[in-house]
């Protein structure tokens, strides 16, 4: 496929030559490292799950939204919010260092940590396995955080929002 002599099946390089590794591991999981001066001595990582609300029933509707709460909540191996209580003990503050979303077609974890002590990238990276696979569903939970995703659906609800509904509403026809 050619576009004013452009080839548009060329792969994109992903930044300047050399600067982010990559690779695929045995699981599936993709990742990307790329070295940053800025912030120091922190790591900024992502979780991307490639499924959001797009892939939901409208009787599913808000299930990946609420997933996406319910992991800070718990996993098997973090309960009662010891996760939050642990990434505020590094000085990972909840919404600056450690925040999530969801859209259409992703849900996205966010974690900024500290990496001058040992262990806590090890830690994080533990952390975004238990959030790939663990996430705890406890009906508590779910009722606690129900009305924190509701407000966030009605903050979405402004003309963009609805005009992005429309745009996914349309691709997946």
């Amino acid at each position: 496929i050619e576009l004013a002599g452009t080839d548009l099946t060329k792969r994109i390089p992903l930044g300047p030559e050399g600067i982010i590794k990559h690779g695929v591991l045995s699981n599936g999981l993709t990742y990307y490292v790329r070295p940053n001066k800025k912030p120091l001595q922190r790591a900024a990582m992502a979780l991307v799950v490639k499924v959001g609300s797009v892939a939901e029933t409208e009787e599913e509707r808000g299930v990946a939204h609420i997933c996406e709460h319910l992991a800070f909540n718990g996993t098997e191996k973090y309960s009662n919010h010891d996760l939050v209580k642990f990434l505020e003990s590094i000085g990972a503050e909840f919404g600056a260092c450690q925040n999530a979303y969801t859209s259409a077609d992703e849900t996205v974890y966010e974690l900024l940590v500290p990496i001058d002590k040992p262990g806590l990238l090890e830690q994080a990276c533990g952390i975004f396995a238990e959030f790939a696979t663990r996430v705890a569903i406890k009906d508590e939970d779910v009722e606690r955080e129900r009305g924190a995703v509701l407000e966030e659906w009605r903050q979405g609800r402004d003309a963009r929002g609805r005009a992005a509904e429309a745009h996914w509403k349309l691709m997946m026809e």
